[in-house]
């Protein structure tokens, strides 16, 4: 899938424009703060109704409007629209308003590459979990409904957990575990159903940059990725004094190595970031999988810390069509320059090179 054009008012700094796109390579080129990022966080935006980087939408409303404005096509058939105010979020596929944001996510395939990206390795475990739950939803709009529905349930869980301890009714537990189990369920048979391929593409992926072997694990409290009584059982005593769930999908993490042995702890930073992209060039592998089409990839100076032996690896392997946003033009491969189209930004504002 290619995205043809799109039109945005009112979207961060950006100047509002109707931009034309190429099919292969998309080269953004702008100094620091010149508003890069924001055109690629507009195309994700227009593709899956909220950002890769901002939480709250309406921090994506430009300081001096009062509405954000984003339409997208990639075909006659296939385009979208989306509206924001102070008041309201509308969403529209092919004209139709789209009242669940889990039947939009999606209809454009997009892979976000950013520097940003070597925290899914190094940082926390709630970056890993995102980015295994964000992977999953681009292809599924039912484990998008089901995560939404899981953590409403930890959330109203965790509640009845804390008033257990001011002397509330533990017979309702039950029904809040029958709850956490079902939906829990669910979302590891997805997980389960695509971590086979992920990582497999992860360590072929990982053998261009690295003579050493990257690979993951998953981790869970939970045997074989299932969520029963007897788990819940063997961490009752701890809930409770907790006033927390702490066990299933929400807990879990992924465990990266290099040869075996912890990423977070024996890999150098340049291993590092070549296992963050191979990490998310296997996620765009595994849309391509499911979709049958390859996703639009959004790269934002995901090569500024590469050196350029490296940086030419990425920019051979990467298919389809591509956004690539950095402050210097790169040394695209001849077959990619063929079809390619060049802009630079200035102060939000973007013009064909």
């Amino acid at each position: 899938m290619a995205l043809k054009h799109i039109e945005y008012q009112g979207f961060r700094n950006l100047v509002d424009a109707d931009i034309q796109f190429a099919d292969g390579f998309n080269i953004i080129v702008g100094d620091n703060g010149a508003g890069k990022t924001n055109l690629l966080e507009a195309i994700f935006y227009a593709g899956n109704a909220s950002s890769f980087r901002e939480k709250e939408d309406h921090n994506l409303v430009r300081f001096d409007s009062e509405f954000l404005r984003i339409e997208a096509g990639a075909d006659e058939e296939r385009n979208a629209a989306i509206y924001l105010d102070e008041t309201k979020k509308k969403l529209t596929l092919g004209g139709n308003s789209v009242p669940r944001i889990s039947d939009f996510i999606g209809w454009l395939g997009i892979t976000v590459m950013s520097i940003e990206d070597i925290w899914i390795v190094r940082g926390a475990p709630a970056k890993r979990r995102a980015f295994l739950d964000w992977t999953i939803a681009k292809i599924s709009p039912a484990y998008t409904s089901s995560l939404i529905e899981y953590r409403k349930i930890v959330k109203q869980r965790n509640r009845f957990l804390q008033s257990l301890n001011e002397g509330g009714n533990k017979n309702l537990l039950e029904v809040f575990d029958e709850q956490l189990i079902e939906c829990g369920n669910k979302i590891y048979k997805k997980r389960s159903a695509i971590l086979p391929e992920l990582k497999k593409s992860f360590t072929d992926f990982g053998t261009n940059f690295s003579m050493k072997k990257f690979n993951f694990d998953y981790q869970s409290i939970c045997p074989d990725m299932k969520l029963d009584q007897n788990v819940l059982r063997r961490v009752r005593h701890r809930e409770v004094s907790l006033g927390q769930t702490v066990v299933g999908p929400h807990r879990d993490d992924l465990f990266f190595s290099i040869d075996g042995r912890a990423m977070q702890h024996y890999a150098s930073e340049g291993e590092e970031r070549a296992a963050s992209i191979s990490l998310k060039l296997a996620e765009a592998n595994m849309l391509h999988e499911a979709r049958g089409e390859r996703p639009v990839l959004l790269l934002d100076e995901v090569s500024a810390e590469l050196d350029s032996s490296k940086r030419g690896i990425l920019l051979g392997l990467v298919k389809g069509q591509v956004f690539y946003a950095s402050t210097q033009m790169p040394e695209l491969p001849s077959a990619a320059a063929k079809d390619s189209r060049f802009f630079r930004i200035d102060g939000g504002a973007l013009e064909v090179s």
